[in-house]
């Protein structure tokens, strides 16, 4: 793992263990805010069976998890520490959820098994270095079977030099990484995915969202 991806890494660990979650506007705390949208976005490209293991990057404290665990098998929530990982659990077995397997970020290449259907992430992409995001594809799609993907969520904003490698991160606050269309197709090919379909929505006056599906060939 290479210093920018520690960087990333580290930067995350310390806002959430600053209770990012609790304290940001638009999460309104711990809470079964949100979370419906997961099923929405991975239903547009892949039917949800029962029998699915997903991989969700970022899980956070759990809410996209919430709407998706009781509709597959299981559920594998990457994210950086043990702190975020620990409200994952408790808010998740709390809530019945039994299916769920937390993994932390820096041994997610080792922990996460074959044989995954899908991974899954919405508002992570754009947090992250260019480099943390390759690093998770590239593992990943390893471990997919064959015909799995990816259904992921990517920031597109206005004015933005897309050549730059990332975007500067002053004060040591959350990223803001902007993504191109042709950047995703160069993500699908490097990770030996076949790119498959982008859907993008105007989200706010000034900001895209690129939902990518990529495809392990069968």
């Amino acid at each position: 793992m290479d210093d920018t991806i520690r960087s990333n890494l580290s930067v995350w660990k310390r806002l959430q263990d600053e209770n990012y979650f609790e304290n940001h506007p638009c999460y309104k705390g711990i809470s079964d805010f949100g979370g419906q949208e997961a099923i929405q976005a991975i239903e547009w490209f892949v039917p949800i069976r029962e029998q699915m293991k997903i991989v969700v990057i970022g899980c956070g404290y759990g809410r996209e998890t919430l709407r998706l665990a009781p509709l597959v098998d299981r559920v594998y929530g990457i994210d950086v520490n043990e702190t975020i990982l620990k409200k994952a659990v408790d808010y998740l077995a709390a809530r019945n959820v039994n299916n769920f397997t937390p993994v932390l970020a820096e041994a997610f290449a080792e922990d996460v098994p074959e044989g995954i259907d899908l991974v899954f992430s919405i508002v992570v992409m754009q947090h992250l270095t260019r480099d943390l995001v390759r690093n998770y594809f590239l593992h990943l799609a390893k471990k997919l079977s064959p015909g799995g993907g990816f259904v992921v969520q990517f920031l597109d904003e206005p004015g933005v030099d897309h050549e730059k490698t990332d975007a500067s991160n002053t004060g040591g606050g959350e990223p803001s990484i902007s993504w191109s269309p042709w950047q995703l197709v160069d993500l699908a090919r490097n990770a030996k995915l076949q790119f498959v379909e982008l859907r993008t929505q105007l989200v706010t006056e000034a900001a895209l969202w690129h939902w990518a599906y990529f495809r392990k060939q069968e």
